[in-house]
């Protein structure tokens, strides 16, 4: 069964769902039959590169707050992911164009290492005080450390061709879709799930998923042979 997951580091929900879809799967009795995908979704793409900035004023700018209120918001977001059993940094965080960390994890799944890159840089945004955004040696530095060679990343981070087209197909797809916002969760191209909803709720998915799968339609029987042996035909 494959899981579908679009999501932007920029995302404090695609943070949070991750490990409660995370700890839903590791539940579930077919999980070693489940591919999981993360898909690129930028939430704010007119944002320039190689820009940073505070994400409390720009919570606050963008939906018409007080700085309090969006800093209010912050821990509201951090006390959630505090009982998720996820560290976050409730203020001084920054926010920025993240297309390049999309490419990165389009390279990191061509790798088999998706996963890896993608929980470093959710800890780099969430759990740690230095910045992340606008910085190409801070995301070498998240990078290697999870493992990956220093070399090949910064040689994907000075060629700006290097899977854009990977990122814009996720994002024509989630437009496809009608995706509005993530994180956004697609079982086999037939259920959805939007939000960062309980560990139950995606319980509930896989296991409605997990039983809908399609299966072959037998248009004919006969002699077979199975775990008793085979059907020898009578004269």
């Amino acid at each position: 069964m494959q899981v579908e997951i679009w999501t932007d580091v920029n995302c404090p929900f695609c943070y949070l769902g991750k490990k409660r879809f995370n700890d839903a799967l590791a539940e579930f009795d077919g999980r070693e039959s489940v591919s999981v995908t993360h898909r690129s979704f930028e939430l704010d793409p007119t944002i320039p590169a190689g820009t940073s900035g505070s994400v409390v004023e720009h919570l606050a700018q963008k939906y018409g707050r007080t700085l309090e209120q969006a800093a209010d918001g912050e821990r509201q977001l951090g006390a959630a992911a505090n009982e998720a059993g996820l560290e976050y940094v409730t203020s001084g965080r920054d926010y920025g164009n993240s297309f390049d960390m999309h490419r990165l994890l389009q390279w990191a799944a061509q790798l088999g290492r998706q996963e890896q890159l993608l929980d470093a840089l959710y800890v780099a945004n969430f759990a740690e005080q230095a910045p992340l955004f606008g910085d190409d040696d801070r995301l070498v530095q998240v990078a290697t450390g999870a493992g990956f060679d220093e070399a090949a990343v910064r040689e994907v981070l000075n060629d700006p061709s290097r899977y854009a087209d990977e990122v814009r197909r996720d994002e024509a797809q989630a437009q496809e879709f009608g995706v509005g916002g993530v994180p956004f969760y697609v079982f086999d191209r037939k259920y959805a799930v939007s939000g960062a909803q309980s560990s139950e709720v995606f319980a509930q998915a896989l296991a409605k998923a997990w039983a809908d799968r399609p299966g072959p339609t037998l248009i004919a029987d006969g002699d077979a042979c199975g775990p008793d042996g085979c059907a020898v035909p009578q004269n």
